[in-house]
């Protein structure tokens, strides 16, 4: 039945009417991704780079932006571990300084309740650290008995 549809002639306009193009998208276009067509539907001009160099570059770009962000998120929301590094420090103003500001920012971020991320992760490493192999195999042994499924060999 779409054969029939696609096959039939364009019904012609009437002389009052006015023509109305429709533009057909090339296979080019098609050929992008969703994103970027929606990007470029609403008014954004995109180029494919066509050297090299440019995709090195962005990449370098893309590359170093990423780590400056992932930087400043943990030096912000990992501020006992800058104070833990500057008392590792030798004394002098400068490693003072950032042990006192590091402080500071700790009790801002407790107070923000921005803390408890990095203190449940770390309260778990602890747990982590202190367990046996006794309490590991314990633990196994527990989580298939609530699963009903016979624990791993020995």
């Amino acid at each position: 039945m779409s054969e029939d549809i696609a096959d039939q002639p364009e019904p012609e306009p009437a002389e009052d009417e006015p023509l109305v193009v429709q533009p057909v998208a090339s296979q080019a276009w098609r050929d992008r991704p969703p994103m970027i067509r929606l990007a470029e539907a609403a008014g954004f001009a995109f180029s494919e780079p066509t050297d090299e160099d440019t995709i090195a570059d962005h990449a370098r770009r893309w590359t170093s932006v990423a780590i400056l962000v992932a930087t400043l998120v943990l030096a912000a929301l990992n501020s006992p571990s800058i104070q833990t590094w500057a008392t590792t420090l030798p004394p002098t103003w400068g490693s003072q300084t950032v042990d006192d500001l590091a402080e500071v920012w700790t009790g801002r971020l407790e107070q923000l309740g921005l803390d408890q991320p990095r203190t449940v992760v770390h309260d778990h490493y602890q747990a982590f650290q202190q367990m046996s192999w006794r309490d590991v195999a314990r633990a196994l042994r527990i989580r298939h008995a609530a699963a009903g499924t016979p624990p791993p060999h020995r």
